[in-house]
C-alpha cells in the first residue's frame, strides 16, 4: 500500500532561488515483522531519490522548540546525508537563507535535506503526516537553535555629553553677545578627547583639563579693523592664554617649536587664540564659574608668582621655581574658589555652584 505525504525538501541547488519547497513524498506501509503482535505496520518514507541510493542517512527527530520552549504534538524529522560535511556536499542555500534571518554562527549545513513528519510522540511513531506552515515554524527553529553560537550582545555605545566651558573671545562677546564662560555639552567622543593641550597649571592643582581652539567665526574672521572692537583684536582672548602658562622647569626658549619657556604660555596661545573649549579630563562636569576661577587663579594669583620667579620684581631676589610649584596646589585654589565666591556674592552674582572637587 502506497500513499504520499506533503513534506518539505530544501535542495542546495533549487529553481528559486534557494527557498525550500514543498514537494510529495512517497510513503508506504510495511509488516512489523520484529513485532510481536501479528499485523502491526510502519509507514516509511521514500527517500533515496532525494538524497541519493547509497547515502547513510540521518533521521533527526523534532518533537520539542527550544526557541519555543513547548512540545510539539506531532514528531517531526529532519533527514540528511550524515557524511554531508566530507562527501564533497555542497552548502545548502535553502537553510542559510533561514540562518541567515538571525546573527550568529549556525551549523554548516549542506547537501539536500528532507522534513517530513509523523504521526504522535515516542521513540518510533508509526505514520506519516502531511506537514504545514505550522510545522515550518518548528523546523526553521531547529535550524536556527541547532549548534547556534548567538552573536555577541551588540554593544550599547558609550558615548555621553560631557559639560564643558567655552571660553569666548572677544569678537564672539561683542558681535553676538556670548557670555566670557558659557556652558556647552560636547560629547564624549568629540575629538578634543584625542587632539588637544592641556593646562600645567590645573594639573598640579588636581583638576586636569583638555583645551581646542575653535575655528573663528568668518562673519569677522578678517575685520579686525572693525571700530567695535575699539582698538582690540577680536581675536584676544587673554583668560585662554593664562590658562596655558607653563610650569615646567626644563621647557627652553625654542621658536622652532613654539615654545617660550617657563612662565609663558606657549606661542600658538599668545596671539590670535580665538574662542577656547575646556573640559576636564575625567570628563566630570566644568562649570561656568569653574572655568572662570580656574583662569583668574591662573591669571591673577599664580602669574605674579612665575613673574617673580624670573626677575620681573627686581630688585628683589627670585623666588626658585621649586617654590613657586610648591605654591600651585589644590589649597591655594580652594582658597582663591570661595575669594571669587564671596566677590562674586557682594556683586549679587550667581554662585549657585558646587566646588569643582565636589562634582
Amino acid at each position: 500500500m502506497y500513499t504520499y505525504r506533503r513534506t518539505l525538501s530544501s535542495n542546495p541547488f533549487p529553481a528559486d532561488n534557494g527557498k525550500p519547497r514543498v514537494i510529495w513524498l512517497h510513503c508506504e506501509w510495511h509488516e512489523d515483522e520484529d513485532d510481536d503482535d501479528y499485523g502491526s505496520k510502519y509507514q516509511s518514507s521514500a527517500l533515496e531519490p532525494f538524497l541519493g541510493t547509497n547515502a547513510f542517512l540521518r533521521h533527526a527527530p523534532i518533537q520539542y522548540n527550544l526557541v519555543l520552549k513547548r512540545r510539539l504534538s506531532d514528531t517531526i524529522y529532519v533527514c540528511h546525508r550524515d557524511t554531508f560535511l566530507i562527501d564533497g556536499s555542497q552548502a545548502n542555500k535553502s537553510v542559510a537563507a533561514i540562518t541567515g534571518t538571525k546573527a550568529g554562527q549556525f551549523h554548516d549545513w549542506r547537501g539536500p535535506i528532507i522534513a517530513y513528519g509523523k504521526v504522535g510522540l515516542g521513540i518510533d511513531p508509526t505514520a506519516c503526516k502531511d506537514l504545514d506552515m505550522n510545522d515550518y515554524r518548528h523546523i526553521t527553529d531547529y535550524f536556527l537553535s541547532y549548534n547556534c553560537e548567538p552573536a555577541p550582545a551588540p554593544q550599547q555605545s558609550t558615548e555621553i555629553k560631557v559639560k564643558g566651558v567655552k571660553i569666548n573671545w572677544l569678537g564672539d562677546r561683542v558681535m553676538v553677545d556670548k557670555p566670557h564662560f558659557e556652558a556647552v555639552e560636547v560629547s564624549s567622543i568629540d575629538p578634543i578627547f584625542i587632539d588637544h593641550d592641556s593646562s600645567d597649571i590645573t594639573n598640579r592643582i588636581g583638576l586636569p583639563i583638555f583645551t581646542q581652539r575653535c575655528p573663528p567665526n568668518p562673519r569677522w574672521a578678517h575685520d579686525e579693523d572693525n571700530k567695535i572692537f575699539k582698538g582690540s583684536s577680536p581675536f584676544n582672548n587673554q583668560n585662554a592664554t593664562f590658562l596655558h602658562l607653563c610650569c615646567d622647569p626644563k621647557t627652553k626658549f625654542d621658536l622652532n617649536i613654539g615654545t617660550m619657556g617657563w612662565g609663558w604660555a606657549s606661542q600658538q596661545w599668545q596671539n590670535s587664540v580665538g574662542s577656547v573649549i575646556v573640559v576636564r579630563q575625567d570628563k566630570k562636569p566644568i562649570l561656568p564659574l569653574h572655568a572662570e576661577a580656574l583662569c583668574n587663579y591662573c591669571r591673577y594669583e599664580i602669574r605674579p608668582l612665575l613673574a617673580h620667579s624670573i626677575g620681573e620684581y627686581d630688585p628683589e631676589e627670585p623666588i626658585s621655581k621649586d617654590t613657586v610649584l610648591t605654591m600651585i596646589c589644590r589649597p591655594t585654589f580652594i582658597i582663591y574658589w570661595y575669594k571669587l565666591l564671596d566677590e562674586k556674592l557682594k556683586e549679587g552674582q550667581d554662585t549657585d555652584a558646587p566646588s569643582p572637587y565636589d562634582v
